[in-house]
């Protein structure tokens, strides 16, 4: 399935469509109702996504004025944006060309907002830019899906698992929320409904403090090896949908959708090349020395480099393995 017919048709119900969040849904027939709090207990987060780009004119444009996030640093081929206190996204003007359908590597990232009120400024931020987004109500979570200038896919995110109660799979795929609607695993989000939560309009002020990397979805060479892959580095199985070329992984708490992939553009495509626009690395950030250690005794190809840790997933996706100090 190809990215542009995910956003044309994300509104849509069919399991293909829905696959990026059914993780946290089909998980639910263990964990119904489950309250505890999301990223606690967990094993690992995530650090900066490094991108590639072909613009730092373009990107400092959208991801400042569209996204709201702060420029952190600039130089002639590199920039960092962020919030106040941390680095989410590090562009590099590397790219030659947009990004471009049939190869392995990223199919998006999300960036994961703290609270309603955060996910409110969002859409209105991107309202008052007038700019193009699919907004996605997947029960467990509430998405706002678009596309950067290099057409680089991006989701905005708030978690609410406390809303899900289960799925249903009679006669397509729903979800039923805790107060009894049954809507669709895709359905439309009610931004109006969002935005009176809204509690400030300056679009001068950043992206709120807690704003995160909340997970990463691949286009995976093979499926089943990069599942097994992060299972090693010590995240847990959510989901493992092989007929559906489909699997994803949790950190350890109720939100168990960190990291997903498919193979929705074809098994073995190679990786994209390094002059398309896309995904150059990114960071994984474990909470312990110990957890760091274990995770990469468990893999191969890992080189290190000072006190940190370089690794590629099977699909040859570069992961910088750090930990909290």
């Amino acid at each position: 399935m190809e990215r542009k017919h995910f956003i044309k048709g994300i509104l849509g119900t069919s399991l293909l469509l829905s696959m990026d969040s059914i993780s946290t849904f089909a998980n639910a027939f263990v964990l119904e109702n489950a309250n505890n709090s999301v990223g606690s207990n967990e094993i690992a987060s995530f650090g900066a996504i490094h991108l590639n780009n072909t613009s730092i004119e373009k990107a400092i444009s959208f991801w400042t004025k569209v996204i709201g996030l702060k420029l952190r640093k600039q130089s002639e081929t590199e920039v960092e944006f962020g919030t106040e206190h941390k680095t989410l996204v590090v562009v590099h003007q590397t790219a030659a060309t947009s990004f471009k359908e049939g190869y392995s590597g990223l199919y998006h990232f999300a960036i994961h907002l703290p609270n309603k009120a955060a996910f409110a400024k969002a859409i209105y931020r991107l309202q008052q830019n007038k700019y193009s987004f699919s907004p996605v109500d997947h029960t467990m979570t509430q998405s706002l899906y678009l596309t950067d200038f290099d057409n680089v896919m991006v989701e905005l995110a708030f978690e609410t698992p406390e809303r899900f109660k289960r799925v249903i799979t009679e006669s397509g795929l729903f979800m039923e929320d805790t107060d009894g609607t049954i809507r669709g695993a895709s359905a439309p989000l009610d931004t109006e409904e969002i935005l009176k939560s809204l509690e400030e309009k300056d679009l001068t002020k950043i992206i709120d403090n807690d704003a995160k990397i909340g997970h990463l979805h691949f286009y995976a060479k093979d499926v089943d090896q990069n599942n097994r892959f992060y299972k090693k580095l010590g995240f847990t199985q959510s989901n493992y949908f092989p007929e559906y070329s489909f699997a994803d992984l949790g950190a350890g708490s109720s939100y168990s959708h960190r990291i997903a992939m498919n193979s929705w553009h074809g098994y073995n495509k190679p990786l994209a090349p390094s002059t398309n626009a896309g995904l150059k690395h990114y960071q994984i950030v474990f909470n312990s020395k110990e957890q760091l250690l274990q995770a990469v005794m468990a893999i191969d190809n890992v080189k290190e480099k000072e006190v940190n840790y370089w690794a590629t997933d099977p699909t040859g996706i570069e992961i910088l393995l750090t930990h909290n100090v």
